[in-house]
């Protein structure tokens, strides 16, 4: 089977950047890690170019050996023409951009026609129409990140109805503007473990979270704000993506991982059947809890699982998170993004990777008499494409 010349639809990205017109060794190695550094100030975490200031040469060659890099570094040296290290494709990239923004946009509209990527959901903290968004070589879908309104209100706030009805405000005007999904990261922030808080409870606790030396008065009214969220969410009609697999940081609750399993969520989400109305995107989703994450999404019909970081950053090993995923999630549930950040050869590369394990997965399917090839050729493209494109109504 090939699906090289299908589309691709990118369920996740964040920003490029068209000034990245160059790359030394270490810039693009460090483009693909997020993590904790060896390095002070440790503070600095993702916020500093990709931690690439607070990597020592012995953190570069952990990354360098990573499944990832080779894949990058092997794609690369094959378009280039040149040997298979991270030296010979970044000097034959830099030579090739020349350090001209515009043969960098031109490079970067050849990889997506290339893999034919047709969309990509973006996450940027940016305001609706930021002109980062014509960055992209094709149409750009954006989310809309609340919590960013809500860690902006809540030190000031009056009272926990007053910020509610704040925020309600502003995300009611974003999704009015063409944001077409919401961003959280209860995980990331806390845990999944969502705990259930009534609105008088978190009126009364919103002045400890405030002052924020009461951890448990801090989550308590984060809680009672994404349950106002979701339900929000469900009566517009848009999508909740949450921020539930590890992608490292250097925060302990985004890469302790038995705080992110997704089963945590489940008696929260079922603890108001109007909670359960609500779209919700499992983000990030792979090791080790695919399997979780697509036994939700099969008990639920309104939870769907995201790949993206796992795809490509597992690359050597998608095939198995797709097997997990395809093995019990319904098929027009599992969403392909790609995490991307920074460089436009992160898309490219996920394109690749998911046709490539999409085709050898469906075709043991049918050489095994267990799928026809009509079907194996409706789920690659329902993965592939049908699928973003159906969640956010897009034609």
């Amino acid at each position: 089977m090939d699906f090289k010349n299908l589309p691709f639809f990118d369920n996740h990205t964040h920003l490029l950047d068209p000034n990245l017109t160059s790359l030394t060794k270490k810039s693009y190695i460090m483009r693909f890690v997020h993590g904790y550094q060896d390095m002070e100030p440790w503070d600095k975490g993702v916020e500093s170019d990709y931690t690439v200031g607070h990597a020592s040469a012995w953190q570069v060659s952990n990354i360098e050996n990573l499944g990832l890099v080779k894949l990058i570094t092997h794609f690369l040296s094959e378009r280039f023409g040149c040997e298979e290290t991270p030296d010979a494709v970044t000097e034959a990239r830099n030579a090739f951009i020349a350090g001209d923004p515009e043969k960098l946009k031109a490079y970067t509209k050849s990889l997506y026609d290339e893999e034919g990527i047709i969309g990509t959901v973006l996450d940027s903290h940016d305001p609706w129409g930021d002109p980062k968004d014509k960055v992209f070589p094709c149409p750009v879908y954006r989310l809309y990140n609340f919590e960013d309104d809500y860690f902006e209100l809540l030190p000031n706030a009056s009272s926990f109805k007053s910020l509610m009805e704040e925020m309600e405000k502003r995300i009611r005007k974003a999704i009015s503007d063409g944001f077409k999904a919401l961003k959280g990261h209860v995980a990331e922030n806390y845990t999944m473990e969502v705990r259930v808080v009534s609105d008088s409870d978190a009126e009364k606790k919103l002045a400890a979270a405030q002052k924020g030396e009461d951890k448990g008065a801090v989550e308590d009214v984060f809680f009672a704000m994404y349950r106002h969220v979701l339900l929000l969410a469900a009566e517009l009609g848009v999508t909740v993506h949450i921020h539930a697999g590890t992608t490292g940081f250097n925060r302990k609750s985004a890469a302790y991982v038995p705080s992110l399993d997704p089963f945590l969520f489940v008696p929260f989400y079922m603890s108001d059947n109007a909670l359960t109305k609500a779209r919700v995107v499992f983000l990030h989703q792979g090791f080790p809890y695919t399997r979780h994450a697509g036994m939700i999404a099969y008990a639920f019909p309104n939870i769907f699982v995201d790949t993206s970081w796992v795809l490509p950053w597992n690359a050597y090993a998608f095939r198995t998170n797709l097997e997990d995923l395809l093995g019990v999630c319904p098929h027009k549930k599992i969403l392909f993004g790609t995490g991307q950040h920074g460089i436009p050869e992160i898309a490219w590369a996920s394109a690749k990777v998911a046709k490539a394990c999409l085709a050898d997965v469906l075709e043991s399917q049918c050489r095994m008499g267990l799928m026809s090839v009509k079907q194996a050729e409706k789920t690659a493209s329902q993965l592939l494409f049908e699928n973003g494109k159906e969640l956010y109504k897009i034609n």
